[in-house]
């Protein structure tokens, strides 16, 4: 029982209302603990990033308790409580709050339009170094923020107090 109301909350959680064009807005510039490097933890080789653990679905934090994330096979939300840089313009078919966060679904990656919050959902952290996988989503967290990525579309997000973007 307690696993269907998790995938209900999921399903629920993990809903955007529209597809927004990707973009990347805010500062170029990471966090004052990362080294800037043409990789900065994220898009460099395959083979050097962590493998990831496998699950079917989870919730969980960053070490900074900053950006929760639910991710499920298919599918991955993630809310940031504290950022320096602002969406774009609410679209008018989102009736909910705006850009509180960021969402692969359908394999495409936009803002959320939710009226709730992940935010103190979990208390399972992924650390930085660490990476999580369900079916074809990938979440790698690094001091200079969180990437989240189907690997089938190729579509995902970089998410950080200082900027974020989509591809």
């Amino acid at each position: 029982m307690i696993r269907g109301l998790v995938a209900v909350a999921l399903l629920g959680a993990l809903s955007g209302c529209s597809l927004f064009e990707s973009s990347t807005e805010g500062g170029s510039g990471a966090g004052p603990t990362s080294t800037p490097s043409a990789n900065v933890g994220f898009g460099g080789p395959t083979s050097a990033r962590t493998a990831p653990a496998v699950v079917d679905e989870a919730m969980f934090r960053t070490p900074s308790q900053n950006i929760a994330c639910a991710l499920t096979e298919s599918e991955v939300r993630c809310d940031i409580v504290r950022k320096t840089w602002k969406p774009p313009a609410k679209p008018a078919d989102c009736e909910l709050d705006w850009g509180n966060g960021l969402v692969v679904s359908g394999g495409e990656a936009t803002f959320t339009c939710a009226g709730d919050t992940l935010v103190g959902t979990s208390e399972t952290t992924l650390e930085y170094g660490q990476a999580l996988r369900s079916g074809t989503v990938r979440c790698d967290s690094d001091s200079a923020g969180l990437t989240c990525k189907d690997d089938e579309t190729g579509h995902g997000f970089t998410l950080a107090q200082s900027r974020y973007t989509l591809f």
